[in-house]
């Protein structure tokens, strides 16, 4: 009875973290838009991450953009999480992050040498709860295509199965 007791509050608690997380991706907290470096931002991230086969390449030393810190890092760090686990079963993983302006917008582009993403996996990558891991809830892409459309920006992708995914997150200066 006890250890029967134990396992229902362990399944309980972690019922209770999904539907904390569910209810976090439904309220998308307000922007709270700061005047920052993008570049100083994007490489402070990219710190808390220890692989040596993540590379930086800003194409500018200041990027000066309005953008809310907290969902800039949840941008970043959902798409740089994705490409290292995409490359963690390649001989020689690759992680390549650029940063750049283009015309209003600046750009961040994540790309792989990773597995890729099929053809019948494309059409939902951004839906809520698709995921094609053992782990996680299938949030952290339709968590980023919302910020990034609230931004009034665009997120594409390009992917090929077994050479690399390249996603493009495009967002205002302003």
């Amino acid at each position: 009875l006890h250890d029967f007791s134990q396992s229902l509050i362990q399944q309980i608690d972690t019922m209770s973290s999904i539907a904390s997380a569910f209810s976090n991706f439904a309220s998308m907290p307000a922007q709270n838009k700061e005047k920052i470096n993008v570049v100083d931002e994007v490489k402070y991230l990219l710190d808390i991450f220890k692989e040596s086969h993540l590379h930086f390449h800003p194409h500018a030393e200041t990027i000066i953009a309005h953008v809310d810190r907290v969902q800039l890092n949840r941008i970043v760090t959902n798409l740089v999480k994705n490409a290292i686990q995409a490359t963690s079963e390649t001989d020689n993983p690759r992680v390549d992050v650029s940063l750049y302006v283009s015309g209003k917008n600046f750009v961040i582009d994540v790309r792989d040498n990773g597995t890729g993403i099929s053809k019948e996996d494309a059409s939902k990558i951004f839906e809520p709860k698709f995921t094609t891991k053992s782990s996680g809830m299938g949030l952290g892409l339709s968590m980023v295509k919302n910020i990034v459309e609230a931004y009034n920006g665009k997120i594409t992708f390009e992917s090929e199965p077994g050479k690399g995914t390249i996603f493009k997150v495009t967002l205002p200066l302003q």
